[in-house]
Parts: structure tokens; sequence; C-alpha cells
């Protein structure tokens, strides 16, 4: 291993591309990597050899499983009868017909006309921050080249708009609307007697209807942005002196008036008269304008002023070295505005286009007497009501109840056209609940604030410090060769002195993108696993989110509390961790690409690649055995085969798996690390298993949060409940309209349908009871005559052993037949009617 020689490793590399070279003692020696041995690295250890060969013989078993599979499946759909093929709707030879008019239901001509609308005013808005940060721009830009301090000034109108963060206009803006809207919103239950039934605080949305779900999504888009700032000032050194209550009540306070911004107009749109529509519209552009103007003169995000160059005097400066003294860092400032202006210019466009559709309403005369009816109900009124509408999302659910997957009507939306449904399967019969539109709103507009504040603010410093993180990694490595010489090993031991660092920047950008796309992935399944857990509670399916039980409502209820926070909290969390991970792969995956050599990954490589190759060698092996050998019909049976060698195949494997138990142990081990980092975001995978997955606060919640919206917007439930609503809403209707025209009925003729209408629905309804006797025990006539404790032992439904909740019906029906057994019916059949 030895070569006196004067050369050095750049001029002579001697141990080729099978080993590192190091000078030691004027000497030239070779550390081989992986399984090479030999002077100069030229020789297969024979650990390799035997590594290669169980890699070949792990490939040859993947290859022959997979390969038998491949084959099986080939033969069996060649044997299966051929099917016909059914008449697909895209054979019509009037496709662009359909493709027109899916287009045109997507995207009506209201939804063109905002979008065009708020593009232009946002670019508007753009435009006039560029004009006010240009002048600060040029200033700091001068000072920087001056090499004076670099702040600005800021303008003294901005103490009058603007107080620790609070904008002062805006904020007795809203405390006026909020008053108006508190005037004009009726009482319900109390004191409804008292000021006409007037003033009672409004609310702001409702979450379980399907009404303003987009615009609430849009300004609770708006408010992630100042979610962000209050996130980073928690771990800044800010209120000193202030104890932990006094902290925790500022931050109250502070997310309070955050919210107070936009509850004005939410609680205006809720309400939907024109009186407050007006008002909130003006509301909306007074905001949008002051916010231009707050953020482009006042508090730029990239452009110190007087305080923050004291607190952070060198963030200006690394900037400037990274993006240059022109226009770049003012626009990295523009792009950073871009969702928020989107997200103010449509609320600043929608609400006079509400206002432009109510007087539109009003103007119409000619109305169908559903609408005349709709005018007289309150919103909430008119949204049950449509329910029973046969395009409603709840009414196409009950449709299609009883459909198998592929016989379910395709979704007439131009998206479930373009995304493929291997990938995401739009539906008809589901909608989310503003809620979830709003948490998922706050949270991707957070992910793009973060990714922008991470690019912007950290890029510049490490671009900076290239040199001196080489200088930092070379002096550690030196102090462990040091103490390795202290503690008296060999000074021949291979350490490197150096340890090249590849692009600290090329490692960074592959981090954060690689970061994003783990989170966004994550975000979209639990998108998608949201529908899946809410249709599995709507037809009671346990088999993900654990049966309701009655002692857990109070959980539930708290847990659906702390749902959209829980989330937002674990999503920065897994995003910091997931940040930490990516690094570290790009690190030393950079360096392998870059130097060709990761002295640390490939140790870590050598350490672990021949029990990976054993584990999945054993594991091939007993799949191959299990489906070609042992099981019936080659696995789709779960019966044996082969049982004398299946018996004698368990003797001698008893003991073996043993041996890979401890490293199954390991692996377990490593798997649940990364699994509990890449899944830190997700509210529906509990890291601690299906046992211990309540104690998961995280899970907990987002069980809270399912059994909530199941609970409260059951499809079923909702079209039964609209049915009856609408029902009685149009007796009434054409009873006062009967009365306000006089109009005379006769009078037996109606008392004669009335009773014939009656006894045909008692007949009916005998029948369906005599087919269906056990819901005879579950009427109000039959529950009337049961204690307290006996409807709630028959109206447990939480209940997981059916056999006992049988038993429990059977007893009191035993027990209420004899005592009506003790009655004496002059009429069997007028008794049986009465009973029903």
């Amino acid at each position: 291993m030895r070569q006196r020689n004067h050369l050095d490793c750049s001029t002579a590399n001697i141990c080729g591309s099978y080993g590192y070279c190091y000078e030691a003692d004027d000497e030239l020696l070779c550390e081989c990597k992986f399984w090479w041995e030999g002077q100069y690295c030229n020789h297969q250890s024979s650990n390799g050899k035997q590594v290669i060969a169980l890699g070949s013989l792990t490939a040859a078993l993947i290859l022959a499983f997979y390969g038998l599979n491949f084959g099986r499946k080939i033969y069996l759909k060649r044997k299966a009868p051929k099917e016909e093929k059914k008449k697909n709707e895209y054979d019509d030879p009037k496709l662009l017909n359909h493709a027109f008019t899916h287009v045109k239901k997507s995207f009506p001509l209201s939804s063109i006309i905002i979008l065009v609308l708020l593009m232009i005013l946002a670019a508007v808005a753009l435009v006039v921050k560029w004009a006010l940060l240009r002048p600060i721009h040029n200033d700091i830009v001068n000072k920087f080249k001056a090499e004076q301090p670099i702040y600005y000034s800021r303008p003294s109108f901005c103490d009058a708009f603007e107080n620790d963060g609070f904008n002062i206009v805006t904020l007795a803006v809203a405390g006026a609307l909020v008053l108006v809207c508190i005037i004009i919103t009726e009482r319900i239950s109390c004191m409804t007697n008292k000021c006409y039934g007037r003033g009672a605080p409004p609310m702001p949305l409702d979450f379980f209807a399907h009404t303003d779900r987009k615009f609430a999504a849009v300004v609770f888009a708006v408010i992630s942005n100042e979610l962000l700032e209050i996130a980073a000032e928690l771990g800044g050194s800010t209120d000193k002196g202030l104890g932990i209550l006094v902290k925790f009540l500022l931050r109250v306070l502070k997310v309070i008036t955050m919210g107070f911004r936009f509850y004005p107009i939410l609680a205006c749109i809720h309400i939907n008269t024109m009186v407050t529509l007006i008002l909130a519209s003006l509301y909306a552009w007074l905001d949008f304008s002051l916010s231009v103007i707050v953020t482009g003169t006042c508090n730029p995000s990239y452009y110190p002023d007087y305080e923050e160059y004291i607190s952070n005097a060198s963030s200006i400066e690394f900037n400037f070295q990274y993006f240059g003294t022109g226009s770049g860092l003012l626009v990295v400032e523009l792009v950073t505005d871009i969702p928020m202006y989107l997200c103010l210019a449509y609320i600043s466009i929608k609400l006079p286009m509400l206002v432009i559709g109510k007087i539109l309403k009003l103007r119409k005369r000619n109305i169908s007497v559903e609408k005349q009816m709709a005018r007289l109900l309150t919103r909430d009124e008119n949204n049950l009501i449509k329910i029973t509408t046969t395009d409603s999302v709840q009414m196409r659910y009950v449709r299609n109840i009883f459909l198998p997957d592929d016989q379910r009507p395709r979704s007439k939306s131009i998206y479930a056209r373009i995304i493929p449904r291997f990938i995401y399967e739009w539906r008809d019969d589901f909608q989310y609940s503003p809620r979830v539109l709003c948490v998922y709103s706050s949270i991707f507009l957070l992910l793009y604030f973060i990714t922008i504040q991470a690019v912007v603010k950290v890029i510049p410093i490490i671009y900076s410090l290239q040199d001196t993180i080489q200088q930092s990694v070379d002096l550690l490595i030196q102090s462990i060769s040091t103490l390795k010489d202290q503690a008296g090993q060999d000074s021949a031991d291979p350490v490197k002195s150096t340890w090249p660092i590849p692009n600290v920047v090329a490692i960074y950008s592959s981090a954060v993108v690689m970061t994003v796309t783990i989170i966004t992935i994550q975000l979209v399944v639990l998108l998608v696993n949201i529908r899946r857990n809410l249709l599995q509670a709507y037809r009671g399916d346990d088999t993900e989110i654990p049966r309701r039980t009655r002692k857990d409502y109070v959980s539930y209820a708290t847990g659906s509390f702390h749902f959209a926070g829980y989330f937002i909290g674990y999503f920065i969390s897994g995003f910091i961790l997931i940040a930490i991970f990516s690094t570290v792969i790009c690190a030393l995956l950079g360096s392998f690409i870059q130097y060709g050599s990761a002295k640390a990954l490939e140790n870590l490589l050598k350490a672990i690649i021949p029990s990976i190759l054993l584990v999945l060698f054993k594991m091939y092996l007993n799949k191959v055995l299990t489906q070609f050998v042992f099981l019936q019909h080659y696995g789709d049976v779960l019966a044996l085969n082969n049982r004398r060698f299946y018996m004698i195949f368990l003797y001698f494997n008893f003991f073996l798996d043993a041996f890979l138990g401890f490293v199954s142990s390991i692996v377990r081990l490593i798997k649940s690390l990364i699994g509990g980092i890449l899944y830190m975001c997700r509210l529906d995978y509990s890291a601690m298993g299906r046992k211990l997955e309540t104690l998961d606060s995280g899970f907990a919640a987002y069980c809270g949060f399912i059994h909530t919206e199941c609970t409260h917007r059951h499809p079923i439930m909702l079209v039964f409940v609209s049915y009856l609503f609408n029902a009685l809403k149009t007796k009434e209707y054409i009873r006062d309209e009967e009365s306000v025209t006089d109009t005379p009925l006769d009078e037996k003729s109606a008392i004669r349908k009335k009773k014939s209408i009656r006894y045909i629905r008692k007949w009916r309804l005998a029948a369906f009871l005599v087919r269906n006797p056990s819901i005879v025990f579950l009427r109000k006539s039959f529950l009337k005559q049961l204690t307290f404790d006996e409807v709630r032992a028959l109206n447990d439904l939480d209940n997981n052993n059916r056999i006992d909740t049988q038993r429990t019906i059977a007893f009191y029906t035993h027990q209420m037949a004899a005592k009506r057994a003790s009655f004496a019916p002059t009429s069997r059949s007028s008794v049986t009617i009465e009973r029903f």
C-alpha cells in the first residue's frame, strides 16, 4: 500500500477510479472504495464477489417473480372471452359540440368577465407598486455604492396609517361596517321581542354550507400572508421584558385583529342584502388601495428602514451581491406580491358583480312561483330548499348511491375530461366544504410565501459563505484526525484532510425544489383522502377512521376546532423537517455527482447494501414459493396446495428469519423515521400505528373533523330535511295565497280528498312496515311508551356489538307486546291501522 514517490495525488493518481489517493510522509497511499482491494485498488475482494453473486441471484428472483406474473396475466387475458366494448360518448361525431358544452358549463360568462377584470386590476396594482418602490430602490442602491448606511426613511404619513403592523384606517372602517351588520342581523332565540329582534353578531361564514366557497377560500388565502409574518415573529427577540402571559395575549390580539380585517366582508356576503354588498364593495376597494400604498411605501419586504437596518444590517448587502444593483431585487419584490394582489383583485371585482346581479334580479318582473316564494325566504332557507333540485350535489349522491363505480355517470366538468381518472376522479356528487377549501388555499399560498422567503433571503447568504463552509468542514475533518492520533490510532489510518464541498447554492436550490415537490404531493394526497374518508363515513365504513362513539363526542368537537390550526402547524413543521432531510440527501448526491465520490455515502451504502440484498433475496424467494408452489390457483385462493412441503419449509424457516429479524428491526426504525418526516404534514396518517393512533393529537383532530362534517353534511340527511322543509314552505305559501285571494273551495270535496289521501298513505305505510317489521319498533308511537333509558338503548347506533343491540330491541319489543296484550281492541283492523 506504500510507494515512495515525490509526486502528489493531483499529478499522479495511482489508485484509479476505485480508490482514494492521499499523501502521508512523502508517500502516496490508496484507500479502496467499496469492495476493492490491492495496492492500487485494482482487485475485487471476496466480499465484493459475494455481494455481486447475491445481487445477481436477487435480481434473477425479482425478474422471475414479475415475469411469471406478467406471463400469467397475458395467459388469462387471452383465455378470457372477449367482451363487447361499450359505446363511448367520445365516439359521437359531434365531439366538438360535447367539448364546447362542457367548457361552457365549467367556465360561465360571469367567471370569464371576473377573471379578465381581476387580471387587469392586479396588473394595475403591480404597476403602481413598481412606481412607489422605484425611488426607494434607487436611493438604497446609491447608498450601497457610496458605502453609506443602507436604509430608507419612511414617509411621515406611514405612522398615521399604521401602528404596530395594524392599518388604523381600515380597522376603523371595518369596525363601523361590523356595527352596521350587527344592527341588520336578526336575533333567532335570544330576546327576539327587544329592539324589533335586531342586533346580533353576524356570522362570517357557514362552513357546513356550499355557498361562497371560492370567495371564502380567496379571503383566507390573503390572511395567510399575515399569518406568515406572525409565525416569523414567534422566533424573534421582540417584546423583551414582557411576561409569557402578556406575550401570548398580544399574539392572540394580533390574530384577532388580523381576522377582523376581512370579517365585515364575509359578514356582508353572508347577509346578502343590497346595502351590505355595496358597503362591502366600498370597503374592499379602500382596503386594496391602502394595501398597495402601505406595502409599496411603508413596508417593502426587502428594503430595510432604520429599525431593520439596526437589527440586521448585512441582509440588504447580501441581496445586492447576489441579485445585483439593477432591477432584480425589485422584480423579486413584485413577484412575491402577485398571488396576494390577484386575491385582493378578485375580492374587489366579485363584490360589485354581486351587486349588479342583485339589481338585475330585482328588475325581473315575470318570474315563476318558485322564485316568488324564494324571495320570501332567507338565504339559508333557500339554500336548504335548493338541495332537492335535480342538479344539486346531494341529490346526485342519493341517485348514485346504489350504482357501482363503473356505472356511475361521469362528471360533466371540463376538469374531469382533462385529468385522467387514475390520477384523480372528478365527481359531481361530492363537494368539499368551505372549511377544506379555506385551509388549503391558506396553506398553498403560505407555501408560496415560505418558498420565496427561503430562496430570496437564504440563497444570497449561503452564496457568500461558500468558502467559509469549506473551511469549516476542513477544520472539522482535521479535528477528527487529531483526535484519532491522540487516541493512539495508527497515523497511517487514511483520513482525508479535506473534503470538497459542492456548490452550496445548487444543493440548497435542489433541496428547496425537492421539499416543495414532496409537500405538494402530500397535500394533494391528503385532499383526496379527505374525500374518501368522508364518503366512507357517509356509508358507515370504519376501515380507516375509527368508529364514532358517544363517549368521544366532546373530543370530536374539540378536534374539529383544532383541525385547521393543527393542519397549518403540522405543515410548517413538516416543511422544516423535509427541508433538512432533502438538504442532506442533495448534499450527498451533489458530492457524488460533482466529484465522483461521496465518502459518507459510500460507507453508508457499503454497510447497508449486503443487508438489503439479503432481505430482498429472502423476501422474493418467499413470494415465488408462496405464489407458485404453496398456494392454490397461483395465489388467487388462500388455501394450501402442497401441505407437506409447506410444513417442511416452516420447520427450517422457523429460526432462519430470526437472523433477518434484527435487520428488519433496523429497517423498520429507519422507515419509521423517514416516514415520520415525510408524512409530518399529513393529519390522516399517524406514525403511532393503528392501536395508538388516537393518542396522536393531529390524527384525533382529523377524526373529529371527519365525524363533525359527516354529521352536519350527510347528503341523505340533507336531502330528506330539504324535502320536508320544501313541502312545508310550499303549503304555507299556497295557504297564504289562498287567504289573500279569498278563493272559494268546496269544503266537502276538500274533506273527502283529504280523507282518501290519508287512507292511501296509511295503507302504503302498513305495507311498508309489514315488509320491514324492525322499523315498527323505532317509530314515534312506539318510542313514546318507553322510558328514557329504553329509548337510549334503542337509539345507540354507535354500539360495536350489533348482536347486543338486536337482543336489546327484542327484549323491549317483548316487553311492549306484553303491555299491549292487556288491552282488548274492538276491531283488529282499526287497531292495526292506528298502530301504524
